[in-house]
């Protein structure tokens, strides 16, 4: 999951107007996997039929689509079932999860907050007020199956964490070990909610592609305005700061290599995905700063315009957005 931030204030903070947020409750499937039997695990499943099918059935193979609607599950599924959660490997993976996470009022409580600021923004509703929680096998993050955002807690079991440490590097990368800390939750959530709720769809090239990002992650920084701005960005600090002193040898390099315009994706992809570090600045840079550069682009469109956030997120002109735009 790719996430934005703020590293300045934001006047178009959205306030809470009730207590709504309130109301969210918490579906821990995780828990279920080591406190059901397996016909009660199966049970549970099928009241979420899009998560059975990409759990049982894709993630660890355990089921069968036509078992969604079944009450009844079969002896094939059971024991290939009983085999995964009895495995000696999983069982203290799964512990590890119950150990870290006793309780996740907090998470529940800051996303419930940011889906009620965007409600307020947008006159929109996310009805269920339910967040799940389950194990992916180290296969998902964050992700909305059946109209329910779902969390998979193993990804965020923390970088330190004897087991993540113990997992092969061919499976998980250390630039994606290093950044599977329990901080990024609220962020992930909030983000790959609005990617596919909010989508800032302008162009294929790259500038388009920029400024679409940054408009997410404008609007991101609207209703998180209490997370640490390093978080939104999936950065840490030193990442951080290390964007905003370069902030002006980021774009004359953009400028000078022609890229502005550039529709070729494999020639402007190192801007926006995941990896160690954002190719040609070197390995003290990190990832995906064209998100960041999104990021401040928007933010002095906002400060010169003096829009609100509606506004800003209409405004379709790509070089009217760009026009304003001061490198720090």
């Amino acid at each position: 999951m790719i996430l934005v931030t703020s590293c300045n204030s934001n006047s178009n903070t959205v306030e809470l107007n009730n207590d709504d947020w309130k109301d969210y409750s918490v579906i821990r499937l995780d828990q279920s996997l080591t406190n059901d039997s397996i016909n009660e695990i199966h049970q549970k499943f099928r009241n979420y039929p899009e998560l059975y099918e990409n759990f049982y059935v894709k993630m660890i193979r355990a089921g069968k689509k036509e078992e969604i609607s079944s009450s009844k599950i079969s002896i094939e599924t059971k024991q290939k079932l009983r085999l995964f959660i009895n495995d000696s490997i999983i069982k203290n993976i799964l512990q590890e999860i119950q150990s870290k996470f006793t309780n996740i009022d907090y998470y529940k409580n800051e996303i419930g907050k940011g889906l009620s600021r965007y409600e307020t923004l947008f006159g929109k509703t996310y009805s269920p007020k339910k967040i799940g929680t389950f194990f992916s096998l180290f296969n998902a993050d964050v992700h909305e199956f059946d109209s329910i955002i779902w969390i998979g807690l193993d990804m965020y079991l923390g970088s330190e964490n004897k087991i993540i440490k113990l997992l092969p590097t061919e499976s998980l990368p250390n630039y994606i070990k290093n950044k599977m800390e329990e901080k990024y939750i609220i962020s992930d959530v909030l983000f790959g909610y609005l990617m596919t709720h909010n989508p800032q769809y302008l162009g294929d090239d790259f500038l388009s592609r920029m400024l679409a990002y940054g408009k997410i992650s404008y609007l991101m920084n609207s209703i998180l305005p209490d997370e640490d701005p390093e978080n939104k960005f999936r950065y840490n600090k030193d990442e951080l700061k290390w964007c905003e002193n370069n902030e002006k040898y980021i774009w004359q390099y953009i400028i000078d290599q022609k890229i502005l315009y550039e529709k070729d994706f494999n020639k402007i992809s190192y801007f926006f995905n995941p990896g160690p570090y954002t190719k040609n600045f070197g390995s003290e840079s990190p990832a995906h700063i064209g998100i960041w550069l999104g990021y401040r682009i928007i933010e002095d469109y906002a400060k010169a315009t003096d829009l609100e956030i509606k506004e800003i997120l209409k405004e379709k002109n790509i070089q009217k957005l760009l026009s304003t735009y001061e490198p720090k």
